[in-house]
Protein backbone atom coordinates (compact mmCIF):
# COMPACT_ATOMS: atom_id res chain seq x y z
CA UNK A 1 0.00 0.00 0.00
CA UNK A 2 1.20 3.52 -0.75
CA UNK A 3 2.21 5.85 2.10
CA UNK A 4 -0.80 6.85 4.18
CA UNK A 5 -2.27 10.33 3.64
CA UNK A 6 -2.67 12.71 6.57
CA UNK A 7 -6.27 13.58 5.70
CA UNK A 8 -9.09 11.11 5.18
CA UNK A 9 -12.58 11.89 3.94
CA UNK A 10 -15.61 9.67 3.38
CA UNK A 11 -16.98 10.68 0.01
CA UNK A 12 -20.58 10.32 -1.10
CA UNK A 13 -21.63 9.00 -4.50
CA UNK A 14 -21.31 12.52 -5.89
CA UNK A 15 -18.16 13.79 -4.24
CA UNK A 16 -16.77 17.31 -4.40
CA UNK A 17 -13.42 17.89 -6.03
CA UNK A 18 -10.93 16.84 -3.37
CA UNK A 19 -7.38 18.12 -2.95
CA UNK A 20 -4.63 15.85 -4.18
CA UNK A 21 -3.19 13.72 -1.41
CA UNK A 22 -6.47 13.20 0.44
CA UNK A 23 -7.37 9.61 1.28
CA UNK A 24 -10.88 8.94 -0.02
CA UNK A 25 -13.18 6.44 1.71
CA UNK A 26 -16.12 4.98 -0.23
CA UNK A 27 -18.69 2.46 0.97
CA UNK A 28 -18.88 -0.90 -0.75
CA UNK A 29 -22.09 -1.22 -2.72
CA UNK A 30 -22.91 2.49 -2.72
CA UNK A 31 -20.26 3.90 -5.03
CA UNK A 32 -19.80 3.23 -8.71
CA UNK A 33 -16.85 1.17 -9.89
CA UNK A 34 -15.10 4.33 -11.10
CA UNK A 35 -14.99 5.59 -7.50
CA UNK A 36 -13.25 2.48 -6.16
CA UNK A 37 -9.93 2.96 -7.92
CA UNK A 38 -7.43 4.56 -5.56
CA UNK A 39 -9.98 4.71 -2.71
CA UNK A 40 -10.28 2.84 0.58
CA UNK A 41 -13.42 0.74 0.33
CA UNK A 42 -15.44 0.62 3.56
CA UNK A 43 -16.87 -2.76 4.54
CA UNK A 44 -18.33 -4.17 7.76
CA UNK A 45 -17.64 -7.37 9.65
CA UNK A 46 -20.18 -9.35 7.59
CA UNK A 47 -18.38 -8.70 4.29
CA UNK A 48 -17.96 -11.63 1.91
CA UNK A 49 -14.97 -12.51 -0.27
CA UNK A 50 -16.82 -11.57 -3.48
CA UNK A 51 -17.18 -7.94 -2.35
CA UNK A 52 -13.48 -7.83 -1.51
CA UNK A 53 -12.60 -9.39 -4.85
CA UNK A 54 -14.51 -6.69 -6.71
CA UNK A 55 -12.81 -3.98 -4.66
CA UNK A 56 -9.34 -5.39 -5.32
CA UNK A 57 -10.13 -5.89 -9.01
CA UNK A 58 -11.33 -2.29 -9.18
CA UNK A 59 -8.01 -0.96 -7.93
CA UNK A 60 -8.87 -0.11 -4.33
CA UNK A 61 -6.02 1.39 -2.32
CA UNK A 62 -7.07 -0.71 0.67
CA UNK A 63 -10.00 -1.93 2.73
CA UNK A 64 -11.49 0.00 5.66
CA UNK A 65 -13.22 -2.21 8.24
CA UNK A 66 -16.00 -0.19 9.86
CA UNK A 67 -17.14 -1.05 13.37
CA UNK A 68 -13.95 -2.83 14.41
CA UNK A 69 -14.05 -4.09 17.99
CA UNK A 70 -11.82 -7.17 18.41
CA UNK A 71 -8.83 -8.89 16.90
CA UNK A 72 -11.08 -11.67 15.61
CA UNK A 73 -12.87 -9.18 13.32
CA UNK A 74 -9.54 -8.23 11.83
CA UNK A 75 -8.36 -11.81 11.38
CA UNK A 76 -11.54 -12.80 9.55
CA UNK A 77 -11.14 -9.92 7.11
CA UNK A 78 -7.47 -10.74 6.54
CA UNK A 79 -8.35 -14.34 5.69
CA UNK A 80 -11.03 -13.27 3.21
CA UNK A 81 -8.62 -10.80 1.62
CA UNK A 82 -6.12 -13.60 1.00
CA UNK A 83 -8.85 -15.52 -0.85
CA UNK A 84 -9.85 -12.46 -2.86
CA UNK A 85 -6.23 -11.66 -3.78
CA UNK A 86 -5.68 -15.23 -4.95
CA UNK A 87 -8.78 -15.09 -7.13
CA UNK A 88 -7.61 -11.80 -8.65
CA UNK A 89 -4.05 -13.04 -9.17
CA UNK A 90 -2.64 -10.47 -6.74
CA UNK A 91 0.21 -10.79 -4.27
CA UNK A 92 -0.90 -12.24 -0.95
CA UNK A 93 -0.85 -9.55 1.70
CA UNK A 94 -0.73 -6.67 -0.74
CA UNK A 95 -4.04 -5.14 0.34
CA UNK A 96 -3.83 -3.12 3.55
CA UNK A 97 -6.54 -2.68 6.17
CA UNK A 98 -7.67 0.47 7.97
CA UNK A 99 -9.68 -0.39 11.09
CA UNK A 100 -12.46 2.10 11.89
CA UNK A 101 -13.73 2.10 15.47
CA UNK A 102 -16.13 3.96 17.74
CA UNK A 103 -13.52 3.66 20.49
CA UNK A 104 -15.30 1.09 22.64
CA UNK A 105 -12.35 -1.28 22.66
CA UNK A 106 -10.69 -4.09 24.60
CA UNK A 107 -7.62 -3.24 26.68
CA UNK A 108 -4.74 -2.37 24.32
CA UNK A 109 -2.58 -5.38 25.23
CA UNK A 110 -5.39 -7.90 25.80
CA UNK A 111 -5.74 -11.02 23.60
CA UNK A 112 -8.76 -9.34 21.95
CA UNK A 113 -6.78 -6.24 20.96
CA UNK A 114 -5.08 -5.28 17.69
CA UNK A 115 -1.50 -6.16 18.49
CA UNK A 116 -0.15 -9.00 16.35
CA UNK A 117 -3.45 -9.82 14.66
CA UNK A 118 -2.54 -9.07 11.04
CA UNK A 119 0.43 -7.72 9.13
CA UNK A 120 -2.08 -6.07 6.79
CA UNK A 121 -3.20 -3.58 9.44
CA UNK A 122 -2.02 -0.13 8.37
CA UNK A 123 -3.84 2.26 10.73
CA UNK A 124 -6.66 2.71 13.23
CA UNK A 125 -9.31 5.38 12.67
CA UNK A 126 -11.42 6.73 15.50
CA UNK A 127 -14.83 7.75 14.09
CA UNK A 128 -16.83 9.99 16.40
CA UNK A 129 -19.86 9.50 14.14
CA UNK A 130 -19.91 5.79 14.94
CA UNK A 131 -19.77 6.51 18.66
CA UNK A 132 -22.58 9.03 18.36
CA UNK A 133 -24.72 6.31 16.78
CA UNK A 134 -23.69 3.72 19.39
CA UNK A 135 -24.60 6.00 22.29
CA UNK A 136 -27.55 7.75 20.68
CA UNK A 137 -25.84 10.98 21.76
CA UNK A 138 -27.25 14.39 20.95
CA UNK A 139 -23.95 16.23 21.32
CA UNK A 140 -20.24 15.46 21.12
CA UNK A 141 -18.70 18.72 22.37
CA UNK A 142 -19.08 20.70 25.58
CA UNK A 143 -19.97 24.40 25.55
CA UNK A 144 -16.24 25.19 25.68
CA UNK A 145 -15.51 23.10 22.58
CA UNK A 146 -14.01 20.08 24.34
CA UNK A 147 -15.10 16.50 23.72
CA UNK A 148 -17.74 15.32 26.18
CA UNK A 149 -16.54 12.71 28.69
CA UNK A 150 -17.51 9.61 26.72
CA UNK A 151 -16.09 10.93 23.46
CA UNK A 152 -12.83 12.00 25.10
CA UNK A 153 -12.44 8.53 26.66
CA UNK A 154 -13.14 6.72 23.38
CA UNK A 155 -10.71 8.97 21.50
CA UNK A 156 -7.97 8.19 24.03
CA UNK A 157 -8.74 4.47 23.88
CA UNK A 158 -8.27 4.45 20.11
CA UNK A 159 -4.97 6.32 20.35
CA UNK A 160 -3.66 3.92 23.00
CA UNK A 161 -4.83 0.84 21.07
CA UNK A 162 -2.97 2.02 17.98
CA UNK A 163 0.17 2.76 19.97
CA UNK A 164 0.10 -0.73 21.53
CA UNK A 165 -0.19 -2.26 18.05
CA UNK A 166 2.57 -0.04 16.64
CA UNK A 167 0.39 1.54 13.96
CA UNK A 168 -0.70 5.13 13.18
CA UNK A 169 -3.98 6.49 14.55
CA UNK A 170 -6.35 8.93 12.86
CA UNK A 171 -8.40 11.36 14.92
CA UNK A 172 -11.98 12.28 14.02
CA UNK A 173 -12.27 16.03 13.68
CA UNK A 174 -15.35 17.76 15.14
CA UNK A 175 -17.66 19.65 12.81
CA UNK A 176 -16.09 23.07 13.36
CA UNK A 177 -14.47 25.67 11.12
CA UNK A 178 -12.00 28.55 11.25
CA UNK A 179 -9.83 29.01 14.33
CA UNK A 180 -11.66 26.24 16.20
CA UNK A 181 -10.72 23.76 13.48
CA UNK A 182 -7.08 24.89 13.43
CA UNK A 183 -6.91 24.44 17.21
CA UNK A 184 -8.52 20.99 16.99
CA UNK A 185 -6.06 19.87 14.30
CA UNK A 186 -3.03 21.15 16.19
CA UNK A 187 -4.21 19.53 19.42
CA UNK A 188 -4.75 16.25 17.61
CA UNK A 189 -1.29 16.35 16.06
CA UNK A 190 0.32 17.20 19.39
CA UNK A 191 -1.57 14.39 21.13
CA UNK A 192 0.11 11.90 18.81
CA UNK A 193 -2.41 11.26 16.05
CA UNK A 194 -0.96 10.60 12.61
CA UNK A 195 -3.73 12.42 10.73
CA UNK A 196 -7.39 13.33 10.76
CA UNK A 197 -10.74 12.12 9.47
CA UNK A 198 -12.55 15.15 8.08
CA UNK A 199 -16.17 15.78 9.06
CA UNK A 200 -16.64 17.45 5.67
CA UNK A 201 -14.48 18.24 2.65
CA UNK A 202 -13.85 21.86 3.67
CA UNK A 203 -11.74 20.61 6.59
CA UNK A 204 -9.22 18.75 4.44
CA UNK A 205 -6.94 21.71 3.79
CA UNK A 206 -6.67 22.56 7.50
CA UNK A 207 -5.90 18.94 8.37
CA UNK A 208 -3.13 18.69 5.82
CA UNK A 209 -1.69 22.05 6.83
CA UNK A 210 -1.56 21.06 10.50
CA UNK A 211 0.39 17.88 9.80
CA UNK A 212 2.30 18.74 6.64
CA UNK A 213 2.73 22.51 6.85
CA UNK A 214 1.86 25.03 4.15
Amino acid sequence: MNPLPRALFEATDIAPALPQGCGVLVRAGTAGDARVKGSFVIVDGAVEAETLRRAIGGGAAGIALSGWRTGADLQRLATLLSVAEAEEGREDGGTGILAITDGILPAPLSPQGLAGKSRRLAALIWDQGLLKQTLGANRVLTQTGEWTTAFAAARSAALLAAAAAGIPAYDSLPDVTGAALVTACERSRDDGFFGGLAAHAAQIKSIRTAWEGD
